[in-house]
């Protein structure tokens, strides 16, 4: 083949700028090449991405991501992608192309071009199954296929992953299926899935079995019986059970296992096992405890059961269900014993005890006053074995009279030669203690401040009548007055004699309180250029209350009050209304302060801009009006094609900042739609357009 010399020389042409092209390449990573033998070669590595993240939707509501690992280079980087994002990783994206610039310190860059894929129809066919031959067999088969899907349609993908509900995986086919309904979750290369269901039908409805299982009694261990209800299947069926019997039902058998496989007339089957248990008979062992005395329950009996078959439960003639009781006098008690089987066992136990001492309380003389020591106690010992000891909680030993004793519980124990011992509890009681209390009062005449003292005893126990004495008066009173500070004693005698004195320290006034300062200032939390109390605007009313006022109640005239030192309160309508503010001392008399506070409804006003520039220096970053008076209010910005690009409803807000979804918008034209509602219900409409400045 003859080659022309033109072309020759193109040839020659492109083989010089490829090698040119590639020594300005190298260039771009050798330097400082060495001009001695010891010098270092410098190298520099350039950028290097890894793109992970989310790259393809697998629906329309989906987004996507994209996470960069950069390496290579000089750190830090920059990033500058095509929708002017500076961070280095991006999230809620759309499908489309996405491009970013790399820099690193030393002024290299690297472009990374990045797709995230849309959505791509994932549909499978028709499931191809076929049912089981029975209810209770395993062979039915299903299979599955991908219709269309992306991992055929891209070079380069990996099988589709495939799970099953019944626990297989990444197969298409499934034989041995039982019936009952299945589940198979397909997923491609981007773990995009899609499921199907389907059900396994039987062609023969399974065989079903109950059964009902009686085991030996007691007398006769040949007495099971194992009876079987059949459904299901086709009849007629066979039985064969493993001690040979081809009966459905068994009777007459001993304790132990029994298989059984029935088989119906299309040859379906089923097979089960059932246990007739053991028994055996139950005896008892048992230990007794007799009481200690006459009288005394600290007998008890245990039990326990030997052979038969556990759990055992336990019946007394006294009610208790436990291997073991106490608390017992003497007496005749016995147990029932049943196992779980329902093998029974009956005995019978017979406590004594070897004495019958008692102690018996003749009198019991209780203390003729509060605090006194004439109280007495007579008692009286029988049914003693020898000699007895008789010991008092107060330690008193051997004395069946006691006298001179105060109010209270004593607790007596005798003890004869036997070891035995009674005890008893006798308590002497006494009168009701007197007990007394002083209590004072003063009235005030808060108009000219005279104050008169009045005392009286409260007086509870004792018996009446009573009578009263004072040191300040000679009166037998319960109630007296007095005209000056000090001490207040009174001594109470009641019907018994029984007497008790109390007292108290009482104070006077030596000072009016009328006339205390009392005043009251307001003034708006709010700083505004508006001197005027506004509705709906955050009063505060600083009060000025002398210390002598202990309580204080607010009035401000629009039927609200208040009871804070300082209130703040907010008038909800137009007009003059009189703040009343209260004090009361501790005497109960009053004074007060009123003022009249004028309350006036804002203008309307909103002031909308015509240009803003969302730049980021804190200056005019958004657009939004300047509003006031107004009970309603949305704004709503749109492009010059009627596109929706941002609504708010607070007047709250900050307004637009010059995006839509994220994203900057161009510098331009817009326009706005406002609509409010003054305060007095008027709906009102503003439209325009406003300049963004970039």
């Amino acid at each position: 083949m003859k080659v022309s010399n033109k072309m020759s020389s193109v040839k020659i042409l492109l083989l010089i700028l490829s090698m040119t092209i590639n020594y300005t390449a190298l260039a771009q990573f050798a330097f400082n090449i060495p001009k001695h033998q010891n010098d270092r070669i410098s190298s520099y590595s350039p950028i290097q991405v890894a793109v992970s993240g989310k790259l393809a939707l697998c629906s329309h509501s989906e987004k996507g991501n994209i996470l960069l690992d950069i390496s290579g280079g000089v750190p830090p980087y920059t990033f500058r992608w095509n929708t002017n994002e500076t961070t280095q990783n991006r999230t809620n994206l759309y499908a489309g192309t996405y491009t970013v610039l790399i820099s690193d310190s030393q002024g290299t860059s690297h472009t990374e071009r990045i797709i995230i894929q849309p959505p791509f129809p994932l549909i499978l066919n028709p499931v191809e199954k076929k049912d089981a031959t029975c209810g209770s067999g395993y062979d039915g088969y299903a299979k599955i296929s991908v219709k269309i899907g992306r991992n055929d349609f891209e070079a380069d993908s990996p099988p589709y992953e495939i799970k099953w509900s019944h626990g297989l995986k990444d197969v298409w086919e499934a034989e041995g299926l039982a019936p009952g309904v299945y589940t198979v979750l397909v997923s491609d290369k981007y773990n995009c899935d899609v499921s199907v269901s389907f059900e396994i039908k039987a062609a023969a409805e399974g065989i079903q079995v109950s059964e009902s299982i009686q085991n030996p009694v007691c007398e006769s261990p040949d007495s099971g019986q194992i009876s079987l209800n059949v459904s299901g299947g086709v009849a007629p069926y066979t039985y064969s059970w493993s001690n040979g019997a081809k009966t459905k039902d068994l009777d007459q058998i001993s304790s132990g296992a029994y298989q059984v496989l029935i088989t119906d007339s299309k040859g379906c089957s089923f097979q089960a096992s059932y246990t007739i248990e053991s028994l055996g008979s139950v005896q008892i062992s048992s230990k007794t405890k007799a009481p200690s005395c006459q009288g005394s329950s600290d007998g008890e009996i245990e039990v326990s059961a030997l052979g038969g078959k556990a759990p055992f439960t336990y019946l007394w003639s006294t009610g208790q269900s436990s291997p073991k009781i106490t608390g017992l006098s003497s007496g005749t008690y016995s147990v029932k014993i049943s196992d779980t089987s329902g093998c029974t066992v009956e005995q019978q136990f017979s406590l004594t005890n070897p004495t019958s001492l008692s102690l018996e309380v003749l009198e019991n003389r209780p203390v003729s006053c509060s605090g006194k020591a004439d109280g007495g106690i007579s008692l009286k010992i029988s049914g003693a074995k020898g000699t007895y000891r008789l010991s008092w909680s107060d330690g008193i030993k051997d004395l069946l009279q006691r006298k001179d004793l105060v109010a209270g519980t004593y607790t007596i124990t005798a003890t004869d030669e036997s070891g035995c011992s009674v005890s008893t509890q006798v308590t002497v009681t006494e009168s009701q203690k007197i007990q007394a209390r002083i209590e004072t009062s003063l009235d005030v005449d808060c108009a000219s401040g005279k104050a008169t003292g009045v005392a009286w005893i409260s007086i509870q126990g004792g018996k009446e009548p009573y009578t009263i004495k004072w040191n300040s008066s000679t009166a037998n009173s319960r109630e007296i007055n007095f005209n000056a500070a000090g001490i207040l004693k009174a001594s109470v005698t009641d019907a018994l004699g029984c007497t008790v004195e109390t007292e108290a320290k009482v104070d006077f006034p030596n000072q009016n309180t009328q006339g205390a300062r009392l005043d009251f200032q307001y003034r708006k939390l709010a700083i505004t250029s508006e001197p005027e109390v506004m509705v709906k605007e955050e009063i505060l009313f600083e009060s000025e209350i002398a210390p002598e006022i202990i309580v204080w109640e607010w009035e401000f005239g629009d039927g609200n009050k208040s009871s804070d030192k300082d209130p703040v309160h907010i008038f909800s309508k137009v007009g003059e209304f009189e703040v009343k503010l209260t004090g009361y001392d501790v005497y109960g008399c009053s004074t007060f302060e009123i003022n009249t506070i004028q309350v006036t409804s804002p203008t309307e006003l909103i002031v909308i801009p015509n240009a803003f520039s969302p730049n980021g220096d804190g200056l005019n970053d958004f657009f939004m009006p300047k509003i006031r008076a107004i009970s309603s209010f949305q704004m709503e910005i749109f492009n010059p094609w009627g596109e929706k690009l941002h609504i708010t409803q607070s007047p709250e807000s900050r307004g637009w900042d010059g995006t839509y979804k994220g994203q900057l918008v161009p510098a331009g034209n817009y326009l706005y739609q406002i609509t409010y509602t003054t305060l007095d219900g008027n709906s009102m409409t503003r439209t325009g357009g406003i300049t963004l400045i970039r």
